[in-house]
């Protein structure tokens, strides 16, 4: 999937080049990667939260003081950004029936069966991690998926250390109880 372009002008430049980023385009790109990261590739409203956490970021950048990594930063912008869109979104769900269901857009191009059931684990596997609540989610992914440290993930959820371990601790446990649920056939047939 292609990286939309997003210029930053004026903005990137008066930041200081050690942030990390080498490039107007590599920021946005750390921006999309985080957010499609934290927020599922196929969150129907990923355009949309790339979009307000590059805002947020390019209207933040020339605070940012360097001391966490760039990248580390640009995550605990787009999960604030993804909490507070959720937490919209759920009010106004209270309010609002939409009536439409979410499905995963289908792959046209025949793949071999190896290849099929992993993109059916993993897509059962999102939807186990939809199920989590945001800060558990958001956990349990940079941990266990994109393998940044405790501390790095404290300083991107802005939360203690000692709560992250708890968060992760609760959120694999919830992760677990959520796949014993599911009948042994599910994982086989989806």
């Amino acid at each position: 999937m292609a990286v939309p372009v997003l210029e930053l002008g004026s903005a990137f430049s008066s930041v200081d080049q050690r942030s990390g980023a080498s490039s107007e385009r590599e920021l946005f790109e750390m921006v999309y990667r985080s957010m499609r990261s934290l927020a599922g590739p196929y969150a129907s409203d990923l355009d949309d939260l790339v979009q307000s956490a590059a805002e947020q970021v390019l209207k933040s950048l020339p605070s940012f003081d360097q001391r966490s990594e760039l990248g580390t930063w640009v995550y605990s912008v787009c999960y604030r950004v993804l909490l507070n869109q959720r937490r919209w979104y759920r009010r106004w769900a209270a309010r609002f029936s939409l009536g439409v269901s979410q499905h995963e857009p289908e792959c046209d191009a025949p793949l071999p069966t190896q290849q099929l059931e992993a993109r059916d684990q993993a897509r059962q596997l999102r939807e186990l991690l939809e199920q989590l609540s945001p800060k558990y989610r958001a956990v349990v992914i940079l941990h266990d998926i994109e393998e940044r440290s405790i501390a790095e993930i404290a300083r991107i959820v802005d939360a203690g250390e000692l709560t992250v371990r708890s968060r992760l601790r609760d959120g694999r446990k919830r992760l677990t109880a959520l796949v014993r649920a599911r009948p042994e056939s599910a994982w086989m047939e989806g």
